[in-house]
């Protein structure tokens, strides 16, 4: 049987591994984690003024229920319509190439919103099963992380994932001035 000094560590243990999970998270080129990327809605209406719908966009799950789809809409450039390129931006390899991803996370809005989820126990039942049975066990809130952790996090510079070699020219035009 492990002593309730064991559990606390386990406790910290999974708290540190979501932190770093995070980070990691956050320095990955995925379209979705840039600032220029919009998820569009797909045109799901079988038909339009009594008209079958040429461009209907409907797939299911695996229970046959439906599932509305998206796609990655690269809004670089966009203020202006009239030159707006309308690329997509939907793969991985699309963000891993482009010259202009701006990551969507900060360090101080991953943290921000790591401290609010874990203080929710409904958020932390759903997403860290481990961790709310042994803080059930215990009957006590999550802790803070340990100061090592704490400290790493404040010196911690992170780094987007380097563009993957490709002329640019290729991929979008150059960003607005201004």
């Amino acid at each position: 049987m492990r002593t309730q000094a064991d559990v606390e560590d386990r406790i910290r243990f999974l708290l540190c591994e979501e932190l770093t999970r995070r980070v990691r998270e956050a320095e990955t080129r995925l379209p979705h984690l840039c600032t220029h990327n919009h998820r569009q809605p797909l045109d799901t209406r079988k038909t339009v003024e009594d008209v079958p719908n040429d461009t209907y966009n409907r797939s299911t799950d695996r229970n046959g229920l439906p599932v509305l789809r998206t796609i990655g809409l690269c809004m670089l450039g966009a203020e202006d319509p009239e030159s707006w390129p309308g690329n997509i931006c939907e793969d991985p390899i699309d963000a891993q190439r482009c010259p202009y991803f701006k990551a969507t996370a900060t360090k101080d809005s991953i943290l921000e919103l790591f401290k609010a989820q874990i203080q929710d126990m409904g958020w932390v039942q759903s997403n860290m099963p481990e961790m709310h049975g042994l803080l059930w066990a215990l009957e006590a809130n999550p802790p803070n992380l340990p100061l090592w952790k704490r400290l790493w996090f404040r010196i911690l510079r992170i780094h987007t994932a380097p563009v993957v070699h490709s002329d640019p020219a290729l991929l979008l035009p150059p960003p607005p001035e201004g």
